[in-house]
Parts: structure tokens; C-alpha cells; sequence
């Protein structure tokens, strides 16, 4: 049998297949991977998730606001309120001792109109010293007594005010009360003292004895 008789029998090797034919890629492009992510979604309703989102941002902060503001006028009004309160309280407070100054004030004038030339020393002191003892109790319903310290007492720096030093006639006498110049005033509740009271107090002073000639 010669070649030119033989039978020439179809391919069906891998390599005999004919390739598929595919456009060629564009120049600088990229194969796209294997897990590529699907397309993002429409633009124009992600912008408008992101303007409700802004939108609901604004409205909580508009809503801060006014309860902030509301919490302001509500400060402000309590305050107004307890400054009204404490005004009202002082004036209670002080409105026994306003209208004793009141009357004595009245008694003062009308006492001053009325003295006569002729009266003494001695019968002016006494009505001056009644309207000290009015006074007096007006301190006393606003919580207040005088200090009155006696001559001789000893010195007491939380209590009396020194203003001068005298010698001491004796040893004894020394950081005592020589005199008293102003009455001091305290608290009727607690003791503390408002006013120290104004005094001289001794202080003893040793002598020297002078040389023999």
C-alpha cells in the first residue's frame, strides 16, 4: 500500500483543538480578579441616605439646643425666685428693728424740740441714757448685746480692742482693764464677737532703784 493510499484519520488530540477566538485586551488594562465586587449601588440614593443622615443630625442638635436653652430660662427664673425669697426673708427679718430706729428717730426730734434752756447736765445725760437703753433693746431683737467689761478685769484680746497702755499702780493690776472707753457687741446666739470693746489696760512697770551716792 503506498502513501498515497493510506487513510488520514481526524485529530483528536488536546493540541489539534482549534482555540476559541476573544478580543484582545485594551491597552494598560488589568485583568479583572477572580472575586471582583459587584457594582457600587446608585449615586443618587446614597446621596440621599446621606442627606437624611444629615438631616436627622441637625434635627438632634436643633433639640439640644432647645433644651439647653430651656434649661437657661429655667436656671434664671429660680434664681430670679430666690433672690426674690431672700429679699423678702431680710426685709422680715429686719423690719421689727427698722421700726424701733423709726420711732426712736421721732422720739429724738421731738425731744430736741422740746428741751428746755434751763435744763441741767445732769437731766440731758439721763435722757440721752434712756435712749440708749432703747437702742439697746432694739440690738437685742436683732440678735445683738453690748460687751460692757468692767474696770480691773482682765485683758482679753479676743473680746476688747486696746487703744493705750497705763502703768500699773501695783503689780496685780498688770494686764488688767484700766478703763473703758466704748461698749463692744456680740452675737445673743453664739457669743461671737462683732465688736471688740475699746479699753486702756495697765501694765506694770518694775522701778529702778537709783545708786547710792
Amino acid at each position: 500500500m503506498t502513501s498515497q493510499d493510506s487513510v488520514v484519520e481526524p485529530a483528536t488530540g488536546v493540541d489539534d483543538a482549534v482555540p476559541e477566538t476573544t478580543e484582545p485586551a485594551p491597552p494598560g488594562a488589568q485583568p479583572a480578579p477572580a472575586d471582583a465586587v459587584p457594582a457600587e449601588p446608585d449615586v443618587a440614593q446614597r446621596l440621599a441616605e446621606l442627606t437624611a443622615a444629615l438631616t436627622a443630625v441637625q434635627q438632634a442638635l436643633r433639640s439640644a439646643d432647645e433644651r439647653a436653652a430651656s434649661r437657661e430660662r429655667i436656671i434664671d427664673r429660680l434664681h430670679e425666685e430666690n433672690q426674690k425669697l431672700r429679699t423678702g426673708e431680710r426685709r422680715l427679718v429686719l423690719m421689727p428693728v427698722l421700726t424701733d430706729l423709726q420711732r426712736l428717730r421721732n422720739d429724738l426730734l421731738r425731744q430736741a424740740a422740746t428741751v428746755p434752756p434751763e435744763m441741767a447736765g445732769e437731766r440731758v445725760a439721763q435722757l440721752l441714757e434712756s435712749y440708749a437703753h432703747s437702742v439697746e433693746l432694739t440690738l437685742e431683737r436683732g440678735g445683738v448685746a453690748p460687751v460692757r467689761p468692767r474696770t480691773g478685769e482682765p485683758f482679753d484680746g479676743t473680746r476688747h480692742r486696746p487703744t493705750d497702755v497705763v502703768e500699773a499702780p501695783e503689780p496685780a493690776a498688770d494686764g488688767r482693764i484700766a478703763a473703758v472707753l466704748a461698749d463692744g457687741y456680740e452675737e445673743t446666739f453664739s457669743g461671737r464677737v462683732l465688736t471688740p470693746a475699746t479699753v486702756r489696760v495697765h501694765r506694770w512697770i518694775e522701778p529702778t532703784e537709783e545708786p547710792h551716792a
